[in-house]
């Protein structure tokens, strides 16, 4: 009862400050209540579901990585495709099909060099055959269990996939991310708006941080267009940056979903980042990854 009682504090503390658009308030008459829908933004899974049928259905995808110098040239970069398969009883596996690499990605006995692209791999391009659901779990397993490279991989997909999410377990960050949160809300300025996004008529929320309240945030945007019958996310945008003695982060990522046969699925990721942490090399990187030709049918696409 406690949780739900803060969870409707939240609630009601964004709607009382959101701005509205004529359409918002227009829509209002016609039966759109912005608690109602900040109620959605704020427990959606969809995004997350979208993730979890990437991983799940069979699949083509072809990536992209460069990684650069501090002076912004080019240091390395790897072309990918692949496809990924899937057998009847879930077990997921990727043939990489092609592979281009130029630069140092990688040392000499194979390692990548860099965290942010041995994460994307791990994430994008997995290897040897792993069971998968894309049925939705207690996520907060995910992130106190297992290795600590398994846990920092955990925290990478909750920030991409889920922002906007208290993490635990992330010293000075964690609860800083609840954008929800009464703690949170004096520190953005929130909207709703009509948009459009990949050609649908959507419903856009955003979020951006104050002028002077940077320190006290880590999404610094974020951008949701939701499918004004499904809530379903068409599309996300977000920036999220932060800077502390023992590390400093800034990363924008652009998350585009498509729908076929009455599943969300990824068609484009990008993201851009930059990391510096203590006791290692900055990273400044960039990613794309673009999916096509999804398999929906139980059983089919297999090796």
């Amino acid at each position: 009862m406690i949780a739900s009682a803060n969870a409707a504090r939240g609630q009601e503390g964004v709607a009382k400050v959101v701005n509205l658009d004529a359409f918002t308030v227009s829509a209002r008459t016609e039966g759109f209540e912005v608690n109602d829908f900040i109620r959605k933004v704020r427990e959606d899974t969809t995004f997350y579901k979208a993730f979890l049928n990437m991983r799940y259905f069979p699949h083509k995808k072809k990536g992209h990585i460069t990684v650069f110098e501090k002076d912004a040239s080019e240091k390395g970069t790897m072309d990918r495709t692949a496809v990924q398969y899937l057998s009847t009883d879930e077990v997921m596996h990727l043939e990489i099909t092609f592979e281009e690499t130029n630069g140092r990605i990688r040392k000499r006995n194979g390692d990548w060099r860099y965290l942010t692209a041995e994460m994307y791999d791990d994430i994008f391009f997995p290897e040897g055959p792993q069971r998968v659901s894309n049925r939705i779990v207690n996520k907060e397993q995910e992130l106190v269990s297992g290795s600590r490279i398994d846990k920092h991989k955990a925290q990478l997909k909750r920030l991409m996939f889920n922002p906007g999410a208290e993490i635990g377990n992330v010293p000075f960050i964690g609860d800083k991310m609840a954008i929800f949160d009464d703690h949170m809300v004096p520190y953005y300025d929130y909207a709703i708006y009509n948009d459009v996004a990949e050609g649908e008529e959507t419903i856009a929320f955003s979020c951006v941080t104050k002028p002077g309240s940077e320190d006290d945030t880590v999404i610094r945007e974020l951008t949701s267009w939701f499918h004004p019958d499904t809530y379903e996310v068409v599309k996300r945008e977000y920036r999220l940056a932060h800077n502390t003695l023992l590390f400093s982060f800034d990363i924008s990522t652009l998350v585009v979903n498509t729908r076929r046969e009455g599943h969300l699925l990824p068609r484009k990721i990008l993201y851009r980042g930059q990391w510096n942490a203590l006791f290692r090399k900055p990273e400044i990187i960039d990613f794309s990854l673009f999916c096509d030709e999804y398999i929906l049918r139980a059983g089919s696409y297999t090796d």
